[in-house]
């Protein structure tokens, strides 16, 4: 008789201590999925019951969703970082209306977009839309695959599931510790209104030779150079909105050597744009287009700017006197730039 054994007879322990582990990673799992749930750890107002208000990180792709669902705010200013200096502040006391700023670093067209759609779904109604449209929204056609900092599109979908099943991270759960912080007034929150001035870190006085802006390659053909996806979404959305509802778009300020020169392609590219953004507002009452994009004195002195895309409060200021005149007057508001 053979008195070999297999190594399940010889140990018959093992297979009940595969299970035991198992069980005990199923039970780690659901004890973190149930704390990401009652915690809620990126804001989004698909989970949570614990009622904690606000979150504390600088990554704005993911910030922007608490500051978009924040009921204190009826008005949004929805850019990329060239939105950032509009401070909402600012627009709140000159309007009379509750500003939250909605920029994202980075931010292209589809994912400031998302963000709006995400904003809007969590506001019935609103106030104010302020819309600050660098080159990105000129481009022709939409890119198939997208550079640039990582979007969690996740996170401003309607699903919860997919957004749950995203919480089983090490990610996930170093926000909740950080939510759990502030609730317990052990952190405090960031601004709720979003604001964050990069002076903070480029302060006033240099000037760094990068980030020229980048527009699109012009196009052959009329019908083409017509053709802007990323507005046309844009449309579709302000649609949405309550007819009376005002609109400002503005094109951000670039440093004067930027600005396409007349009688270029690079500049009928830039007035086609002009066109279709204009489009979106036209109707609407107290609303209006605005490109600070010109080459003028304010735009020739690099002391207005950190980089040839980033311009600084003083020009900051006089976008916010244009934007709350224009939720005044509209289109016949006097601009000062």
């Amino acid at each position: 008789m053979s008195s070999s054994t297999s190594s399940s007879d010889a140990d018959p322990g093992w297979g009940r201590g595969l299970l035991a582990c198992l069980g005990t990673l199923i039970g780690a799992a659901l004890l973190v999925l149930g704390l990401m749930v009652l915690v809620d750890p990126y804001d989004s107002g698909k989970l949570g019951l614990l009622g904690i208000n606000g979150v504390d990180n600088r990554l704005t792709q993911i910030t922007a969703a608490s500051r978009a669902r924040n009921p204190d705010f009826n008005a949004a200013i929805l850019g990329n970082s060239t939105a950032q200096m509009i401070e909402p502040a600012e627009l709140s006391r000159a309007t009379g209306l509750r500003f939250v700023q909605l920029y994202m670093t980075g931010g292209l067209p589809r994912q400031q977009l998302a963000v709006l759609d995400f904003y809007l779904r969590n506001h019935k109604e609103v106030g104010a839309l302020v819309v600050a449209a660098d080159p990105s929204w000129c481009a022709h056609a939409r890119e198939k695959k997208e550079g640039g900092v990582p979007f969690p599109d996740w996170l401003y979908d309607r699903s919860v599931v997919t957004y749950a099943v995203r919480l089983i991270s090490w990610q996930a759960i170093e926000h909740a510790f950080q939510r759990i912080s502030i609730g317990l007034g052990r952190r405090p929150r960031m601004n709720p209104d979003g604001f964050v001035s990069y002076e903070d870190i480029w302060p006033p006085g240099q000037f760094r030779e990068v980030g020229w802006p980048t527009d699109p390659v012009p196009v052959a053909s009329a019908e083409m150079r017509a053709t802007f996806p990323e507005i046309a979404a844009l449309t579709s959305l302000v649609e949405k909105l309550k007819a009376d509802v005002p609109v400002v778009i503005i094109v951000p300020p670039t440093f004067a050597a930027t600005v396409p020169k007349p009688g270029t392609e690079t500049a009928a590219e830039r007035s086609a744009c002009d066109a279709a953004l204009k489009k979106v507002v036209a109707g609407r009452p107290r609303s209006n287009f605005i490109s600070y994009r010109v080459d003028n004195e304010l735009t020739r002195d690099r002391a207005n700017f950190a980089d040839y895309i980033h311009y600084r409060r003083p020009l900051a200021r006089k976008i916010e006197q244009g934007i709350a005149a224009s939720l005044r007057d509209g289109e016949s508001a006097k601009i000062d730039f």
